[in-house]
């Protein structure tokens, strides 16, 4: 296992100049660079290099995640960073192509998982026995982590049919997993296939298709107190502009939560394409964000939301539009994040005001970290960061909370690593 140590503190990188903001207030947040990915160089980025999907604390306060590419074998990392005495400790737990023809898994992209051992589960976008992505787990012990393949996707072969027969319904996941309270798993491969994941004894699982859509740009599953299933998809023809359903358990009922199909004044001004995985607050409202539109017509931009249930069904409220000019941000992709308040946050892809990105995404802007506020009877958007470059570019995964409400993220690019994209471990404090 490689390690590296940062200041935690070290590295406030980039001063901004005067911002005029018209769209979004400017907060008073600071912004410190943890970790900069690919300090090691090399042709892999031993280090890792772009993270791309939703870290996970541990009850110790160490951070997990993951990177596309870099390692040892240049197929992805999954880390850990342990704060220690002012700085942060990076552990590669695994490195991904360890294996012939990286049949252990390459290119982690999603979100991983806790169960109540101290395993960590998650997912590749390929690899695995037969090269369409497998599901993981990661096992502590006195010497290091052990992984084990649960599942190596397209077992049946290319098309990559499921039993039922429909193509394309096992080809790899990018979006990682969720676990209920028997230990099964869930999550969502390429073209919206949900599946669930079970251990079937005697040390083997068992992948079961509950819901098969066939389009669309899968994001990653929420579950509820039932053990319900959450999510979103993309681009059929009763909902052109995606849909948030719920599979009911134990037969996985499917049912459209919300719909954007254009139905408030202007083209897709509810938004266009949800791409995150949709968050729970503690009240059970399901939040989250899409990435286009909002403004009435199609165009790049993305609008979060929420959804309140109610007798006559889920309620749905745009929280903001984002139009990535004077500051705001553009194209929310991450899951948002919810504090005991009500007070929503999240990153996107790109806006905010660096000239550095001069075209991240159909717009200017490296990307921000915002705050949305309750306010009267709407929400009030505060730009917490905007990134440089420097300090980070093009987050994609949006933040996470820790007890004090500080946010801490990743993103794609950006940061002083030797690679491109490197990408950063980012904290703000609001």
């Amino acid at each position: 296992m490689a390690r590296l140590s940062v200041p935690a503190r070290a590295i406030f990188l980039g001063i901004f100049t005067t911002i005029l903001l018209s769209t979004a207030a400017w907060g008073t947040a600071t912004e410190t660079v943890l970790y900069n990915f690919c300090q090691q160089g090399g042709a892999y980025c031993y280090d890792g290099q772009g993270p791309n999907g939703e870290m996970v604390f541990d009850a110790a306060g160490n951070l997990y995640g993951t990177t596309t590419y870099g390692g040892a074998h240049g197929g992805g990392i999954v880390f850990e960073l342990s704060p220690s005495q002012g700085s942060w400790t990076e552990t590669i737990l695994h490195s991904f192509c360890a294996q012939a023809k990286c049949a252990d898994g390459e290119t982690p992209e999603g979100a991983l998982a806790f169960d109540s051992h101290g395993n960590l589960y998650g997912t590749t976008y390929s690899g695995g026995a037969y090269g369409y992505g497998t599901v993981f787990e990661l096992s502590p012990s006195e010497s290091g982590w052990t992984e084990t393949v649960l599942y190596s996707f397209c077992s049946a072969g290319y098309p990559c049919p499921d039993p039922s027969g429909q193509d394309y319904a096992d080809l790899g996941p990018d979006s990682g997993v969720a676990m209920d309270k028997n230990g099964n798993l869930f999550g969502v491969s390429v073209y919206d296939s949900f599946f669930e994941l079970s251990p079937s004894g005697g040390g083997g699982w068992t992948k079961s298709v509950i819901y098969f859509v066939g389009n669309g740009d899968p994001a990653g599953v929420a579950l509820d107190a039932a053990g319900d299933v959450y999510g979103v998809s993309n681009g059929v023809s009763q909902y052109p502009g995606g849909f948030v359903l719920e599979l009911a358990a134990p037969d996985w009922h499917p049912s459209v939560l919300y719909g954007f199909t254009g139905t408030e004044a202007g083209k897709y001004a509810d938004g266009y394409a949800p791409n995150s995985t949709p968050v729970f607050d503690k009240k059970g409202n399901l939040y989250g964000a899409t990435q286009y539109s909002g403004t009435g017509k199609y165009t790049v931009g993305g609008t979060a939301f929420k959804l309140t249930p109610g007798r006559k069904g889920w309620k749905f409220k745009k929280l903001h539009t984002f139009t990535g000019k004077k500051g705001d941000g553009s194209q929310p992709l991450g899951p948002l994040a919810v504090d005991s308040s009500g007070n929503v946050y999240g990153t996107t892809y790109a806006g905010g005001v660096s000239q550095v990105c001069n075209d991240n995404g159909g717009y200017p802007g490296c990307g921000t970290v915002f705050e949305l506020t309750p306010s009267g009877t709407g929400y009030t958007e505060t730009v917490l960061w905007q990134f440089n470059n420097t300090d980070g570019e093009s987050p994609m995964s949006g933040v996470i909370l820790d007890k004090a409400g500080n946010l801490y993220g990743t993103t794609y690019q950006g940061g002083s690593g030797a690679g491109q994209p490197s990408g950063v471990v980012f904290e703000v404090i609001p």
